[in-house]
């Protein structure tokens, strides 16, 4: 989940890109002299990863930066270098308390887990119960039939979403959102748990936006204090978005 937040790692990694190149240092000499293959020199500077935590220190040290300019993905003066380790400080108290998030479910995913295990019981007790009655099995493959397209259907919507959040993560924006309200739908509970659409509310260039939410499946107990959401934007865009929702873990 890294990569989705508070550190900006393409930033980060077009920023060891530059430094990189200010020492005239291929990325072969970068990795020998931190002992690591030039691949991974490549995955930092392409902002699909992060160095190592051991790494950090080392890798300043060869590019003659700080890591506060190095979190920072940009060189600092001095004067804006206190502001700079504040939020950077601030960056990673929040990356922190996000590690300790769990993904909630989304009601399409636990829909289609649910139609295809009644399917496959029912076609299998309609199998045995041939053996007794030649009756049973027409009813029942009927039954099955409904079932796989209940199963089908929510594939089909639960691919459409996720390919959506997919395409918005990789060339969207992800804005810092608050959760402004739980939309429960009465009609639709899974065992104990309830289904909520989940409001948000989030400042794109100086306008603020409310974002809602797909289904996502709640336990009756949870409070929006227990829940982080992320929205993800077409960027120049805000009402195109798809909500991410994660609870806190405990």
């Amino acid at each position: 989940m890294e990569e989705d937040y508070c550190m900006d790692q393409k930033r980060i990694g077009a920023f060891i890109a530059q430094c990189r190149k200010e020492k005239n240092l291929t990325q072969m000499q970068l990795a020998e002299r931190l002992e690591i293959t030039s691949q991974a020199v490549s995955k930092w500077e392409n902002g699909r990863g992060m160095p190592d935590v051991s790494l950090l220190q080392p890798l300043c040290d060869v590019l003659g930066i700080s890591l506060n300019e190095l979190f920072s993905g940009e060189h600092i003066s001095a004067e804006e270098y206190k502001g700079k380790a504040e939020e950077n400080i601030s960056n990673l108290f929040k990356e922190k308390q996000i590690a300790n998030l769990k993904p909630v479910k989304y009601l399409f995913s636990v829909c289609a887990n649910v139609t295809l295990f009644v399917a496959v019981t029912e076609l299998a007790v309609g199998l045995v119960g041939n053996f007794f009655s030649s009756t049973i099995l027409k009813p029942v493959l009927i039954n099955v039939s409904v079932w796989l397209i209940l199963f089908l259907a929510s594939m089909g919507k639960l691919a459409y979403d996720r390919k959506k959040l997919k395409n918005l993560k990789h060339s969207g924006a992800c804005m810092d959102s608050e959760i402004e309200d739980m939309i429960p739908a009465a009609w639709i509970r899974v065992a104990n748990y309830t289904s909520c659409r989940i409001v948000c509310r989030f400042i794109y260039e100086g306008k603020e936006y409310k974002a809602v939410s797909n289904y996502f499946v709640l336990s009756p107990f949870t409070r929006k204090e227990d829940l982080y959401a992320n929205v993800y934007i077409a960027k120049d865009n805000p009402a195109k978005y798809s909500v991410e929702l994660f609870q806190t873990g405990r």
